[in-house]
């Protein structure tokens, strides 16, 4: 858990400082294929990546599969995250999972450089309704209790 703690301090930094790289290389790598990822949750449930962004090193079109069926995750008012770095996590009785919900997008574009922001965040889905609940960037490092309530590493119940 410190050390999870530990790489997004050090990701904030290199945030804040910004990333800045040629508008010419950003255009011609930033596309995003078609590439299945399936992660298994349990017996019955899965989550389905339909396209992965070589230069982004992201996944995004985040689905639930149920009974070999696909359904859409619907964003909410709170989602703005668009990419994944596979990370999941179960609820005990299996209603919500949490997911990485990364932002990467180039936020100043010129012709000679371009900033590129990143945004660690997670999101909760309520695999019931395939819909985002919450999103959040502060404490995506924790975990669920018995009660299937998401406790942020601090003890501090964030979602019930």
């Amino acid at each position: 858990m410190k050390q999870f703690t530990t790489i997004v301090l050090i990701l904030v930094i290199c945030i804040t400082c910004g990333n800045t790289v040629s508008h010419r290389n950003h255009d011609v790598q930033n596309k995003t294929v078609k590439r299945d990822t399936i992660i298994t949750l349990n017996d019955t449930l899965s989550l389905y990546y339909g396209s992965y962004n070589n230069n982004m090193k992201l996944w995004y079109n985040l689905y639930i599969v149920k009974k070999k069926k696909r359904i859409k995750i619907g964003k909410g008012n709170e989602y703005k995250g668009t990419g994944s770095e596979l990370f999941s996590s179960l609820s005990p009785n299996a209603n919500y999972v949490v997911v990485d919900a990364i932002i990467k997008d180039y936020v100043h574009e010129s012709d000679k450089d371009s900033t590129l922001h990143e945004n660690y965040t997670c999101a909760i889905i309520d695999l019931k309704k395939a819909k985002i609940v919450k999103q959040m960037q502060q404490d995506c490092d924790g975990s669920w209790n018995k009660k299937n309530q998401w406790v942020s590493s601090g003890g501090k119940v964030v979602f019930k």
